[in-house]
């Protein structure tokens, strides 16, 4: 299964069958981690730092639905160090999933980050 997806489109993407949330633009790590929190749900004891998301990310016990998609329309604002280090945190997150497992993770991006995603993506292979 394709984890990360590129789409022209994001904002459009629904599938009846997946919990789909769609992240908001967002600037700064702070107000990333907040505004996760809210489109994914995460239980109230979620901390707040990147270990924090990445635990939540790898076991949505609190979605009913097995397809878990996190959409991004715009990528967030974060510096260079910050945005390697949220995709990581995607990258591992999915590919933590089995396939009979009880959930699935996706994470859809803008097709126009692409040219300055490739150089994380390509480390993490």
């Amino acid at each position: 299964m394709v984890e990360i997806v590129f789409l022209n489109e994001p904002d459009k993407y629904f599938d009846e069958g997946e919990f789909v949330a769609h992240l908001p633009a967002v600037e700064g790590e702070g107000e990333l981690l907040k505004k996760l929190s809210e489109v994914l749900k995460f239980p109230d004891y979620f901390g707040g730092n990147w270990n924090a998301v990445y635990d939540c990310l790898c076991d949505f016990h609190w979605i009913e639905k097995k397809g878990v998609v996190l959409v991004h329309n715009v990528m967030p604002m974060l510096t260079e160090e910050k945005l390697k280090a949220y995709i990581e945190v995607l990258h591992d997150a999915t590919k933590s999933w089995g396939i009979d497992e009880a959930h699935y993770f996706k994470v859809m991006l803008p097709v126009k980050s692409m040219p300055f995603l490739e150089h994380i993506l390509i480390n993490l292979k």
